[in-house]
């Protein structure tokens, strides 16, 4: 981007948010603890999201009930600049300004966007986004290179579930909908000492899916979800408070997305499953006697077993139904599963000193991670198994230093070690080594009580790794693929992130408007891309690095309270990327194209009326520009324009809402590849799509007392 096209749109910025500050009721000098407070641990403290400098959203609890969201990708798209692909059954891959993962085949998962539920780190099990009994939902944009090092290049994704009261409390939620849906969910929390309450939470749903199987005359695409936690706070002694947390995770999700067609009608006579069961546990222990600092030590582990099967072929072989199995029955058909099966055991460490101040924090982390994976695939002439054991040592520190009465100056670094060993059932041994340095410089600039502006240069990065894929395809004779092209890509080289950043945040003096604004420009150094392998109809997947890249745009979230009874809340982002350097192995030249999965343009818009002080009613509008589904191919999903309603009544105990997301039934790609997959056109290669969320409706109960 030229420099000039930078500062016009840091000058459009700067104008865009100083303009409300204009009006007399802002201008006024006043007391911010008047300000309602959004809080958000993003900066390595509690703090209102208006004074964090980083652009960051946030879904409160009651933002989820309203749009009747179980699940996190329900809720993504209200959120600027953030795109998901459903890797199987769930969206469960976050992309972030244009950079996040989009699948997991063969290799070992190095996230760009990090998922952390209740502090522990679920980077990488996507699948693990509940939303029940959840109190809010942050989202932080651009690098975290300081705070949570090699799984926060893009960005991160915080989940806080409900704390544990003393009060005795209960919550029960029941719902139905479309699809033969139905969940039921119950939380309570009660005091068991003078110093030391617990909360316990349990939540089901299960639903038939969005896929209806002909052939076997059953919906393949069913859901059936559980999640269970236990939360209990001890103030053990004066100075010394325990927070434990236990999570149990049971998803058994069918994946029959795929079809010749790209229908919600499968044929398929293997569908797929997507699987995952984790166990985890959390300590969190903090010190508070010392004169000068807190210390806090954070202990974690997550046990965690996966399966992802799918039917390749997406035909079946019956010759007893010719119609359906027309595709299977030519005699160049074919027919091929996938099974992948892994065991990821991870455990970590965290020891942190915070200033009582609250102007430096430092700490060492520690986490190591194992998996095991054994594949199934009808082209492989026995079981492929791998093992790939990795571990990261970080030392990270970061101080706020004011240089003015209302200037504060950021500095934070965080260097990390990351240690890979991987071998395999075909005799590979493969190694990684690499350290790696991420960091913060932040001004900020408290313009008046409720106005701040901030600009920021941060560092990002992403850990190298092994293409198991790749290596599982080398040795295997049963094959035409290019093992010798494959030998030749068994890692790929880590990624790095630079990002400038500037942005205002402000509020007005009765708190009926807030305004976020963020410009942001950020080059990629030795991108990671997903390339393709195809020839005929055996295909593999590897990573490559491209040369770099760059990511440049604007995100607008805000919220109005127009009159007493209409309340508009509103968010877009702008987004432009490239690649550079870039051929892939079809020949296929790059340089200069677009990155996937980032759309030029999102937006979301709502309003709420209170019809009176019990009943309300909700419509919301969001969308999205086309992208690319991938680097290693052209086909874009479309553009999408989506409806949601809610219509709810809130009395003070009790609530009742009916809602309806996607309104008007809009088919939204949410997955895509070029692939040639059908034996009755000769195998010519086509666009196939996985369809997210159709029209979807249903009404939820909840009981609070």
């Amino acid at each position: 981007m030229e420099l000039s096209n930078l500062m016009n749109l840091r000058l459009s910025l700067i104008t865009a948010a100083l303009l409300p500050l204009i009006s007399t009721p802002l201008i006024a000098n006043a007391d911010d603890s008047d300000l309602e407070r959004i809080v958000v641990t993003g900066d390595f403290q509690r703090e209102s999201i208006q004074t964090l400098s980083a652009s960051a959203s946030l879904f409160s609890k009651d933002e989820i009930n309203q749009r009747g969201a179980s699940y996190l990708d329900e809720m993504l798209g209200s959120t600027a600049n953030v795109n998901f692909t459903s890797g199987a059954s769930r969206g469960r891959y976050i992309q972030i300004r244009g950079v996040g993962l989009r699948s997991q085949f063969v290799d070992p998962i190095n996230p760009s966007v990090g998922l952390v539920i209740d502090g522990i780190n679920y980077s990488g099990l996507g699948g693990s986004s509940l939303l029940f009994d959840i109190d809010q939902v942050e989202i932080y944009r651009g690098p975290q290179g300081t705070r949570f090092g090699a799984d926060g290049m893009a960005g991160m994704i915080q989940m806080e579930s409900a704390q544990a009261t003393a009060d005795p409390s209960l919550k029960l939620q029941v719902g139905m909908g479309t699809y033969n849906s139905r969940e039921a969910g119950l939380a309570a929390s009660t005091g068991l000492t003078d110093d030391t309450s617990a909360r316990v939470s349990y939540f089901r749903r299960k639903s038939d899916g969005y896929v209806d199987n002909l052939y076997l005359n059953d919906e393949t695409q069913q859901q059936d979800e559980q999640v269970a936690r236990f939360k209990l706070n001890s103030q053990l002694t004066e100075h010394l408070n325990t927070e434990l947390n236990l999570h149990y995770i049971d998803i058994n999700n069918g994946y029959d997305a795929f079809t010749l067609d790209n229908s919600r009608n499968s044929v398929a006579d293997e569908p797929g499953q997507d699987n995952q069961q984790s166990y985890a546990i959390g300590i969190n222990n903090t010190y508070t006697g010392f004169d000068a600092f807190d210390v806090s030590l954070n202990l974690s582990a997550i046990d965690t077993e996966l399966l992802y099967s799918f039917d390749e072929d997406w035909v079946c072989n019956d010759a007893s139904e010719p119609q359906l199995c027309a595709a299977g029955l030519h005699p160049w058909g074919y027919s091929s599963t996938d099974v992948y099966t892994r065991d990821r055991d991870d455990q970590s460490a965290n020891l942190q000193f915070n200033s009582k101040t609250g102007n430096w924090v430092a700490g060492v982390y520690y986490q190591n991670r194992d998996v095991d994976l054994e594949r199934e695939y009808t082209w492989l002439a026995s079981p492929f198994a791998s093992t790939y054991e990795t571990s990261n040592v970080a030392v990270y520190g970061q101080v706020a230093t004011p240089i003015g009465p209302k200037t504060t100056l950021i500095t934070g670094f965080r260097v990390e070690q990351y240690q890979g060993d991987y071998t395999d059932s075909n005799g590979f041994i493969e190694e990684t080594d690499d350290v790696m340095v991420g960091g913060k410089i932040a001004l900020e600039y408290q313009v008046i009580d409720r106005t701040m502006i901030y600009t920021s240069i941060t560092r990002g990065y992403k850990a190298g790794g092994i293409n198991s894929e790749a290596l599982a395809k080398a040795k295997d004779e049963g094959l035409n693929l290019d093992a010798d092209f494959f030998q030749q890509h068994t890692s790929f080289d880590p990624e790095y992130l630079w990002s400038g950043e500037f942005g205002v945040k402000g509020s007005s003096l009765d708190d009926k408007f807030t305004l976020r604004l963020a410009a942001f420009y950020m080059h990629r150094d030795n991108i990671q891309l997903k390339a393709w392998q195809v020839e005929g109809q055996q295909f593999t997947g590897y990573v490559d690095n491209a040369s770099s890249g760059s990511n440049y745009g604007l995100e607008v979230e805000g919220s109005y309270q127009l009159t007493e009874d209409l309340f508009l809340t509103g968010s877009a982002g702008y987004l432009n990327t490239e690649i550079d350097d870039f051929v892939t192995q079809s020949g296929l030249n790059q340089d200069g194209r677009e990155q996937a999965q980032s759309p030029k343009y999102q937006y979301a818009f709502s309003a709420r009326y209170n019809f009176t002080n019990e009943l309300y009613g909700m419509i919301g509008v969001e969308g999205k520009d086309d992208y690319y589904f991938s680097d290693s191919h052209n086909s874009k999903a479309p553009s999408s324009n989506l409806v949601n309603l809610s219509l709810g009544y809130e009395a003070d105990m009790w609530a009742v809402r009916a809602w309806a997301r996607n309104v008007f039934d809009e088919e939204v790609p949410t997955r895509g590849f070029e692939f040639g997959n059908d034996p009755l056109d000769g195998y010519a290669t086509h666009t196939y799509v996985q369809l997210g969320e159709p029209r979807v409706a249903g009404i939820t109960f909840t009981l609070e007392l």
